[in-house]
């Protein structure tokens, strides 16, 4: 190799604070002497020339965070290479457009409460089943990303100058080990738990407080068990009496980001060429993503206004057609599973029906309570529909996923979470405070969801989670858009924060479905049962339109008939009085001779 080449490479990776190991150095070379014999435009440029331009394509292009310190290796060069390779394909922005990320690739961060920062975890506990650790340690980081985000908020900010006094409408946090001796009203933020049957505590890190709420109101949100509180109130006889408690402070997205500085939390973000290139595209294409929720492929009927659905897109199909479960009306156990895989193959040939739906849309299946994915336990993140089901689906549909719940959907630069649960009911159920009278129920879920950061805030002996993919839940930062598959009424909502979400309802109930619009980035509630009746009306309208084509054509088939009945009946009075005239003549003729 190129002692000077060397030299240069090694510069180029330095001045961005970066160390190219050996081997990646080698197999850069190596590539580009690769590209070089296969080129066959006949290119005169040198070779160093073109290795250090390759240098800085990867350097523009490469996402720092995905590193593991400041050593650049092999497998990092090598991917690097690849998405470049990606990009110089001419359908590569319709390839990136939509990305389905599974709970279970959901990159974990710890927040470092020293440095102010998140910071990723490098090798995650992947396992199922975690121990005593992992469940503590999920809760610590729920509880810090709350805590990061009120620290921040100018209420809760503290002084920069070190005099510098709070404002009235500001005020400090109070943590529990320091309410013994400290009288007055204080406010705490802390998670409710019942460590006691039939008695609430509040707990934050490193301490917990039994807690009163017989006087205390509630606004804003649902207080549960598990959720992230917020409360006001007085320490008196190893009591904490609240006066006030609501779910924590929300913080807007671009907050949110620009703290994380390009950290990705989401999963699978492209590089910052690729997202210029996607921001295009996204301006400028009109796309729609439609969704369903129990989806029951057992149930004739419903399979019948579904079709009727993806017959009125033919004709200018969505970039992605979701469709949450339950896939059957009523849960398959013992030896009747099997069903499940007919009723897939029955709408692969569904599908197959309408090419231009199955060449141009993706379709996303993400599976809902009692859909059998390898657990009959209802434990979240749920995995995908198990692949013996689906195996002869995704043949006769390549352009099919089959993902998790919760799963992420990455639309360009739009970040989507879509999550197939019973939640808001499920929330009713659980509260421990009943919210102040005329309070909107969706509304006040999503609120509570949002403030947590988090799709969960039960216990979880009511809602169970695998500890150690808790974060697949995670709402930090916000997404663009949150879906929810619930059977709760059809509903949207944008939030103090500006988190959009949505709920398309139970298909079977209605025959609802949503119609996601990405340019706009809003939302048309449609119902396949009227879509049918227009379908009805226009083939209706259409059968009129012939009949009374062929009733026109009739009428001036018979007005011909009658035209050359009367042109015949014409023709021949006039062959008769012709033939009396010249009779007459005759006859004239005839008498002048006799004469």
């Amino acid at each position: 190799m190129d002692l000077q080449l060397k030299k240069s490479i090694t510069k180029s990776f330095s001045l961005q604070g970066l160390s190219i190991k050996a081997d990646a150095l080698k197999h850069l070379i190596s590539y580009t002497n690769n590209e070089q014999d296969r080129d066959d435009s006949g290119s005169s440029q040198p070779l160093n020339e073109r290795i250090l331009e390759l240098v800085d394509l990867i350097l523009t292009n490469l996402d720092k965070s995905t590193l593991k310190g400041n050593f650049v290796d092999k497998e990092t060069i090598s991917n690097s290479l690849k998405e470049l390779e990606s990009q110089s394909d001419s359908g590569s922005i319709e390839k990136e457009a939509i990305k389905v990320i599974s709970a279970f690739d959901v990159p974990l961060f710890h927040y470092d409460q020293n440095k102010k920062l998140f910071v990723k975890e490098e090798k995650p506990e992947k396992s199922l089943h975690g121990n005593a650790k992992s469940k503590s340690e999920l809760f610590r980081r729920r509880y810090q990303t709350a805590l990061q985000i009120l620290e921040r908020h100018p209420t809760f900010a503290a002084p920069i100058l070190p005099n510098q006094k709070k404002s009235l409408d500001q005020f400090t946090l109070t943590p529990i080990n320091s309410l013994l001796g400290n009288p007055g009203m204080k406010c705490v933020l802390g998670t409710i738990s019942q460590i006691v049957e039939g008695k609430y505590y509040l707990e934050d890190l490193n301490s917990k407080v039994q807690l009163d709420l017989t006087n205390a109101t509630s606004e804003y949100g649902l207080i549960t068990e598990n959720g992230i509180v917020l409360v006001w109130g007085e320490f008196e006889d190893g009591l904490f009496k609240a006066a006030s408690i609501r779910p924590s402070n929300t913080e807007e997205r671009q907050k949110s980001l620009d703290l994380l500085q390009g950290l990705d939390m989401f999963g699978d973000r492209p590089n910052d060429r690729m997202m210029h290139k996607l921001k295009q595209y996204e301006n400028e294409v009109e796309n729609s993503i439609i969704l369903f929720s129990d989806v029951w492929l057992d149930n004739p009927t419903v399979v019948s206004h579904l079709e009727s659905v993806f017959e009125k897109y033919v004709h200018f199909p969505p970039i992605a057609v979701v469709l949450m479960g339950n896939f059957t009306e009523h849960p398959l156990i013992g030896g009747t599973q099997y069903k499940l895989k007919t009723h897939f193959d029955n709408l692969a040939s569904i599908i197959i029906k309408y090419p231009e739906l199955l060449i141009k849309t993706k379709f996303i299946f993400v599976p809902g309570p009692t859909d059998p994915t390898g657990s009959l336990l209802n434990i979240l993140p749920k995995p995908a529909i198990v692949d013996y089901f689906t195996k002869g689906f995704k043949q006769r549909i390549p352009n099919s996923i089959f993902t998790t719940n919760p799963c992420r959907l990455r639309y360009c630069t739009q970040e989507i979470v879509i999550f197939r649960d019973d939640i808001v009911n499920r929330m009713r159920r659980h509260i421990i405070k009943e919210p102040n009278p005329g309070t909107d129920l969706h509304q006040s879920v999503i609120n509570t969801l949002s403030s947590n950061s988090h799709l969960s805030c039960l216990p979880l002996d009511i809602r169970p989670i695998y500890w150690n993919y808790d974060h697949s839940l995670s709402l930090y930062p916000l997404p663009d858009l949150l879906v929810l598959g619930d059977k709760y009424d059809t509903f949207q909502y944008q939030s103090d924060s500006g988190l959009f979400t949505f709920n398309p309802s139970s298909f079977p109930k209605d025959y609802g479905f949503c119609s996601y619009d990405t340019k706009s980035k809003t939302v048309d509630f449609f119902q396949a049962n009227r879509i049918i009746e227009e379908q009805e009306n226009e083939e209706e309208k259409e059968k009129e339109e012939k009949e009374e084509e062929e009733e026109e054509e009739i009428l001036e088939e018979e007005i011909m008939e009658e035209m050359d009945e009367t042109n015949d009946q014409e023709e021949t009075n006039e062959d008769i009085e012709i033939k009396d005239v010249e009779e007459e003549e005759e006859e004239n003729d005839d008498n002048d001779d006799s004469n």
